[in-house]
């Protein structure tokens, strides 16, 4: 018995874009509890940042947000 099997167009240019270097690997993330690991081994420690956006900008000063907000109502 033997199986019909058509390729597309789209799938034969995939086959060969791996063909020249390989599917690409999947990057490995680490489990919660290695990372955990490996931050308190080298020291790292993890940063609550505050970011104020406005007009599709974000600022990490408040007063900078308020500048750009205080100059766009000038202009308008």
């Amino acid at each position: 018995m033997t199986a019909d099997i058509t390729h597309s167009a789209s799938r034969g240019s995939t086959d060969r874009w791996e063909n020249e270097g390989g599917p690409m690997a999947p990057r490995r993330t680490p489990a919660p509890d290695e990372l955990q690991i490996e931050l308190k081994r080298y020291g790292i420690v993890p940063v609550q940042l505050t970011v104020f956006d406005w007009g599709g900008y974000r600022y990490s000063n408040a007063r900078d947000a308020i500048a750009a907000a205080k100059r766009s109502a000038i202009l308008v």
